[in-house]
């Protein structure tokens, strides 16, 4: 199938330019490929897409419509949809994070002196847990 400029242009306005918006890495590689395929009901346009972002998996794309901007569109937009996905996993953290409340980090040390009462609010805390025990 041959490619023309207005294709292109619409590519590039309909899949490049909101890929750009969130991610915009050079060595980012995008690979766009449309084709003719005969199928029993007649011919159907496909559009296959890959996208190699570096730190993560090649996601690969690819459907069939009988309109080939159409193809394009349903392809970009689930393009966009998974690669958002896909950014938004590599910046989670790994592993478990378990948090850390004020008594484990005064057992561990974190605190200098070692004991709630030591800390400069510290009679100031008491006052007002004793407070809160009598009402």
């Amino acid at each position: 199938m041959r490619v023309t400029a207005g294709m292109k242009r619409y590519a590039e306005e309909h899949l490049v330019q909101p890929l750009r918006r969130f991610y915009d890495n050079e060595a980012a590689e995008l690979r766009v490929e449309l084709g003719v395929v005969s199928k029993s009901r007649g011919e159907a346009k496909e559009c296959h897409l890959t996208l190699h972002m570096p730190g993560a998996r090649t996601i690969q794309i690819e459907e069939s419509t009988p309109d080939v901007y159409g193809a394009l569109d349903v392809a970009a937009d689930r393009l966009v949809r998974v690669a958002k996905k896909e950014l938004a996993r590599m910046r989670r953290p790994k592993g478990r994070h378990k948090e850390h409340p004020l008594s484990t980090t005064v057992s561990e040390g974190g605190v200098p002196g070692g004991l709630l009462e030591d800390l400069p609010n510290g009679p100031a805390l008491n006052s007002v847990f004793k407070a809160r025990r009598g009402k």
